[in-house]
């Protein structure tokens, strides 16, 4: 079959799911910390966003890989670095902040001291390797992508060239170790989570192979479709539904063209550029304004939160997710490729 590079299409596309991912995730937190109490519906739209996220990343950051037009160490060497300071900086900001102000992780606790252990298992993202509690609340998930990182240009490597059926055989030959991983140690959690980005992956293998046939204004009602998939899962066999939504979100992405609707895809482009400060950030402005402003009207803790909510990630992307993005780059900057750049 001959190779259709699509890598370069349907950044508007992306650009939307992203922010579904992050808004997802905020609002479900918003919904726990306004109300004191769990949902169900609550829980599974911001687990939904979580994996959203693990296919959005996986897809796009094979797509960079692409762009870089890089080979053997200086490929490798490239996608390290600039993924240390596009992910470190940022976390390890949130995380010394928590440390010194005594910050804790969730609306249910008032303060917390944490030892050097944790500190430094937060600093190095490797919470799941040293059974640490995150510091920053929804940090559980970084760890899994860094280590999965580790995975992603080797199978860019492997893949980029096979036939598709390898990596579907290798999507459900990673189900049994997933299943068995829980049994074996908690420490290799990333392992269970691997057929989540494995939909990613697949997304750009397919881009590929064919060219993307349905009008992009299908795109959010393509991805409406797809939710149930993972808004039926039931708690006890979630695994099974996060598996099966991913697959199937990776499998769809590739077959709807961009997306043009400016009222949509400028304010979604937006959402995605701050979306990493909006994800470290939201929990932690969600308790300061709802429940410790306590001197403060209703209408007073809203307007702090909307302006805090707003503010707060814009801040930290251009004075310091930004800049250090931009200081990998120059790094890494001998080696010769595209210049264009996605969130990821």
């Amino acid at each position: 079959m001959q190779e259709h590079n699509n890598s370069g299409q349907e950044f508007a596309n992306l650009d939307l799911l992203r922010s579904v991912a992050v808004l997802s995730v905020f609002f479900a937190h918003l919904y726990g910390v306004l109300t004191h109490s769990k949902s169900e519906v609550a829980w599974h739209f911001g687990q939904m966003g979580v994996l959203i996220f693990f296919v959005h990343t996986s897809l796009v950051l094979m797509q960079s890989m692409e762009r870089l037009g890089l080979e053997g160490r200086a490929l490798f060497s490239t996608f390290y670095m600039r993924r240390w300071f596009r992910i470190y900086p940022l976390s390890m900001f949130c995380v010394l902040s928590a440390y010194v102000f005594g910050i804790a992780p969730d609306i249910d606790q008032l303060a917390r001291k944490w030892n050097v252990k944790e500190l430094l298992a937060n600093l190095s993202l490797t919470q799941n390797l040293f059974y640490a509690d995150s510091m920053v609340g929804g940090l559980w998930t970084l760890p899994l992508e860094v280590q999965m990182y580790v995975a992603l240009p080797i199978l860019f490597v492997v893949f980029r060239k096979r036939p598709l059926m390898w990596l579907f055989a290798l999507w459900v030959a990673t189900i049994p170790i997933a299943l068995i991983q829980p049994h074996v140690s908690g420490r290799l959690d990333v392992l269970g989570y691997v057929p989540c980005f494995l939909g990613g992956v697949l997304a750009w293998r397919i881009s590929h192979l064919y060219k993307p046939k349905l009008p992009g204004w299908l795109w959010p009602l393509g991805f409406v479709v797809v939710c149930p998939v993972w808004m039926s899962a039931s708690r006890q066999y979630n695994m099974f539904y996060r598996w099966a939504f991913c697959i199937v979100l990776g499998c769809v992405i590739p077959w709807f063209r961009d997306i043009t609707w400016k009222w949509l895809t400028v304010p979604a482009k937006l959402v995605a550029r701050y979306s990493y400060g909006i994800y470290l950030s939201h929990i932690a402005l969600m308790m300061l304004c709802f429940r410790d402003l306590t001197w403060q009207s209703s209408a007073g803790k809203w307007a702090t939160f909307v302006a805090l909510a707003i503010a707060t990630p814009v801040a930290m992307y251009h004075l310091l997710e930004y800049p250090m993005i931009t200081v990998g780059r120059k790094l890494t900057g001998r080696y010769r490729g595209p210049t264009v750049h996605k969130q990821a």
